[in-house]
């Protein structure tokens, strides 16, 4: 009953040890991906991540009537919701990115506000024509 027992736990033991050298294969990787550091007045390819007012992120909702100017559905307003307290009073840019497959994320409107007092929601009007089926995404900077 031994003998039938130690191939076993040999399999096992190469499992785990296959498993731990490529999680730590995976772990050098992301490593390696996060020394792509940005410095002012450089161009390079990577991000930062810096400390947020706003830990668990902000939900986005579109307003937008119908536009002859834009022949369709134009968006009209932004409204954040779900800002922390803590982001109160800091500037908050979005960006509006275009859906053209050919203009990978290109920003095709800004809008910018200022965080409340109290945070919760911030509503922000969009007064040019963007068109609502060109808009494939946004980013949202709280920043200040």
């Amino acid at each position: 009953m031994s003998a039938a027992v130690a191939p076993r736990r040999t399999t096992r033991r190469k499992v785990v040890a296959l498993t731990i050298a490529a999680l730590g294969i995976t772990g050098l990787g992301l490593a390696s991906a996060a020394q792509l550091n940005l410095t002012s007045g450089a161009l390079g390819a990577g991000t930062t991540v810096v400390a947020s007012c706003d830990t668990d992120g902000v939900a986005v909702k579109f307003a937008d009537t119908f536009s002859t100017t834009a022949k369709g559905y134009a968006v009209t307003g932004i409204t954040l919701s779900g800002v922390s307290t803590a982001c109160a009073g800091q500037g908050v840019t979005v960006d509006l990115l275009d859906n053209d497959p050919a203009a990978a994320a290109t920003s095709i409107g800004t809008v910018t506000a200022t965080v409340p007092a109290g945070g919760g929601t911030v509503t922000i009007p969009v007064t040019a024509s963007v068109k609502a089926s060109d808009v494939k995404g946004v980013a949202v900077v709280i920043a200040g």
